[in-house]
């Protein structure tokens, strides 16, 4: 352990030395998804450098302050046990990855402590999210599991940035194509609902459906296809909420002010056909969108692009990434017997279920 724990995921437990250095996330060597899961989870992340989406850092042996790499390079952080410079390490019980400390907390408690957002700060978040979409989408990574729960908020203030995190369900496009189910029961896009039989969809287009949920639900504070008596909290499964993702049926809150333009764009979203559905480009020329949009956004994913961390001299490079986290699967081998079931099971059944500045950073 390292420092004081601040949370964790299905994978691992979260530790910080301090709220404004950088955190270690140490998931036990023994990890419930398959080794090849941890893996490509790990080194598609590790290749981000967006300022919307959780960045790796450098863990840095010794025991005095981790000492700041140069502009455009991941913070340092000091860890007692290792040599030289990681990103990702093993102690003799876990798998750890350093990445930096985001104490906002996520968007699911920001919303739901609020009873929902105004349209204008649930598009200032909206903005931001399809910009971090739209710089992975573009290098070559989906997520596969888009939900308030694994956006990030920085802690600034009056207004925190988005910082999108949990790439568990990620796929890259050298990896095989999209195919599994996978993801969380109400974000879920209808071809994942209906996925199976080895038949591929596009998991960029199922982003952009699980960025339209978060949408609606960041304005309405209600999930689009739950609806009171369906006893998702007590047991009750999500076999209609899978039906109505299917049918598209969604409501909005009656009584709740929402304006045109926003139930157009969420419309051209929850369209049941990927190929129909808005794309990110759709969405950015949307007019609800683009209100108060900074107009350096359009360009910053493009800057973004051209950033590198595995190319700087010393960082750990993605084979010695790769290396590190198949060391953990031999040290736990159980893990290596498991298969795309495990995955599958998520929604396989009715009950299952640093880089460059923020364009979107207020004047202090």
């Amino acid at each position: 352990m390292v420092g004081g724990e601040v949370g964790g995921g299905g994978d691992g437990r979260q530790s910080s030395t301090r709220p404004d250095r950088p955190s270690f996330l140490l998931p036990p060597l023994l990890s419930p998804l398959p080794p090849q899961y941890v893996e490509r989870e790990i080194v598609n992340h590790s290749n981000f450098c967006h300022p919307h989406v959780i960045q790796f850092k450098e863990a840095r042996g010794g025991e005095g302050r981790g000492r700041a790499r140069p502009p455009r390079r991941p913070h340092t952080l000091t860890h007692p046990t290792l040599p030289a410079p990681r990103q990702a390490f093993l102690t003799p019980t876990h798998l750890g990855i350093a990445m930096e400390y985001a104490p906002g907390g996520d968007l699911f408690a920001h919303v739901s402590s609020r009873g929902g957002l105004p349209e204008g700060d649930a598009r200032f978040f909206f903005q931001q999210l399809v910009m971090g979409l739209d710089y992975c989408h573009r290098m070559g990574v989906v997520n596969r599991d888009v939900k308030l729960e694994n956006t990030l908020l920085d802690g600034s203030t009056p207004r925190p940035l988005v910082k999108i995190c949990d790439w568990g369900y990620s796929k890259n496009d050298e990896d095989s194509r999209a195919k599994t189910k996978v993801g969380t029961p109400g974000y879920t896009a209808p071809e994942v609902v209906r996925a199976g039989g080895g038949a591929a969809y596009d998991g960029r287009a199922a982003d952009v459906w699980s960025a339209g949920v978060m949408l609606f639900t960041m304005v309405a504070c209600a999930y689009p296809f739950e609806r009171a008596g369906d006893g998702v909290d007590t047991g009750g499964g999500f076999g209609p909420v899978l039906d109505r993702i299917l049918r598209v049926d969604y409501e909005w809150p009656a009584g709740k002010a929402v304006s045109d333009g926003l139930k157009d764009l969420v419309s051209k979203i929850l369209v049941a056909d990927p190929r129909a559905r808005a794309t990110l480009a759709d969405v950015v020329a949307h007019p609800w969108f683009a209100v108060g949009l900074p107009p350096e956004a359009l360009s910053m994913n493009d800057a973004c692009l051209a950033l590198r961390p595995h190319a700087h001299p010393g960082y750990q490079t993605v084979d010695a990434v790769r290396a590190v986290v198949r060391d953990a699967a031999r040290a736990a081998p159980a893990a290596a017997d498991a298969d795309d079931a495990i995955i599958e099971d998520v929604l396989g059944d009715e009950d299952g279920l640093e880089g460059r500045p923020s364009a979107f950073l207020e004047p202090e």
